[in-house]
Parts: C-alpha cells; structure tokens; sequence
C-alpha cells in the first residue's frame, strides 16, 4: 500500500512539473531595424494565436512558452518567425530585427545584344520628316533689302527675362491606370501573403479548413473588408474575422 502512494506521489510530482515547464509566461522584447527602434509590428504567438503591438519604442509583451513561434509582421518590413527556445524564457528577454521590405522594379527588355556594330545595324529607323532645303557660304553675305516691315534694326528691348515654365499637365488616364494595376497586385498578392504570415495550419488546424480550399475560403470572406484592413495594418481583426467566418463556410455543405 505504501509504495503504490509513493507511486502516486511521484507521479503527482512529476505531472505538475511538467505542467509547469507548459505553463505560459510573459516575455518581453525590443523590436529594431536599421538600429532603430519601431513601433506597430505585430507580434503573434502561432501555437495560441494571441498578438499584440509593438509601442513606439519598439517593445512588446507576450505570452509564450518554449517552442511556440512568434510572428512578427508589418507592411513595411519583412515578415519574421522566432522559435522560443528555453534561454527566452530564462532570461525573459527577445531582441528582434527586421529587414525592410524592398519592392523591386520589373526588369525591362531593351532589345541590346551588347555587339555595338550589331545594334547600330538594327536601331530604330528615324521617322522624322527631313528638310528640302540647302545652305551654301555665299548665301550669309547676301543683301536682303528693305525690310518692307520696319527698320533693319529690330529694337532693343532688354534685358529679357526667362519664360516661364510650362506647366505639366497631369495625365489622369495614366495615373488611373496605375493606381488600378496596383490594386490588382494588392489582390492577387493577399491570399499568398496572409498564408505565408498566418501558416497552412492555422487555416486546417486552428479553423479545419482543408489545405485545397484555403483560397477559397479567403475569398468567402472578401465581403469582410479583410484584404482592406490587412493593409491598413489591422491583422488581429482579420485573425477574428476568419475565425468567425470559419464556422458557417465548414457548415456549408458540398
């Protein structure tokens, strides 16, 4: 009787100590880049799905326990993931830095071959109109007579001043054009950013949405604004509305 209640003991013992090491704790870091500190990154635990925000100080506070992932995210830097490993959580203390996001340029076809006797040979015909007529030396000490308008001297009448600059006028159809393309891009590069950011499996764990209709369950939730507050920095509220849409999309049947 004795050794089965030191059995018991033991495994008392044991199970609140491993209860313990599960336990979530607060930790707490400083977010820089470019050795700045900045303010408004999201930070969001991945096991619990729980965020916050950076302060304008760059620090932060979360609940986290070891091997749980951190995400940090912003529109203007790249995202990144921190595993917490057990000296976080000793030392109670995270030092992150982010890279700022670049958008780079398309690349443009010239048509060079980099062979200059080649490319003088195929450059673009000249379609401007050439003259007709021809000068010669003599022609410049010719007299040109009375002038039938006024005196050969034309007046003074200095000193000039510059004229002034055209104005530029906007192209409105092509800033129009523009300001769609980029809202398309905004669109088509939503469903790969939030899947990148949130992970395949917050969307078939957290949500049991299958992996093959995540897409579609994004667009489900268009009617949301979420592609709209998800650029205006506001990750946490479209985290809830997945979560909310999340049960009427998997009570619809096929």
């Amino acid at each position: 009787m004795k050794i089965k209640l030191t059995n018991l003991f033991f495994f008392i013992l044991i199970s609140i100590n491993f209860y313990g090491q599960q336990q979530s704790i607060t930790i707490r870091g400083i977010i820089y880049s470019e050795n700045k500190k900045i303010g408004d990154i999201h930070i969001i635990n991945l096991q619990s799905y729980y965020g916050t925000v950076s302060n304008d100080n760059g620090e932060f506070a979360i609940l986290a326990k070891p091997n749980d992932t951190l995400l940090f995210s912003s529109i203007e830097y790249e995202v990144k993931k921190i595993r917490i490993t057990d000296f976080n959580i000793k030392t109670n203390n995270l030092t992150v830095v982010l890279e700022p996001s670049v958008n780079q340029l398309k690349e443009v076809f010239v048509g060079l071959t980099g062979n200059l006797a080649l490319d003088l040979q195929n450059k673009p015909k000249d379609t401007i109109p050439k003259h007709t007529f021809t000068f010669a030396m003599q022609d410049l000490n010719k007299d040109l007579g009375e002038d039938v308008h006024g005196p050969k001297s034309a007046p003074f009448v200095g000193p000039f001043k510059p004229l002034p600059a055209l104005a530029t006028i906007p192209n409105f159809a092509y800033e129009k054009e523009q300001k769609l393309k980029r809202e398309i891009a905004k669109l088509k590069e939503f469903p790969i950013k939030i899947r990148r950011e949130l992970g395949i499996k917050f969307f078939t764990e957290k949500l049991n949405i299958p992996e093959e209709k995540i897409d579609n369950f994004i667009n489900y939730c268009e009617y949301r604004d979420v592609i709209k507050k998800y650029y205006e920095k506001k990750l946490f509220e479209v985290i809830e509305i997945f979560k909310d849409e999340s049960i009427p999309y998997n009570a619809i049947k096929e």
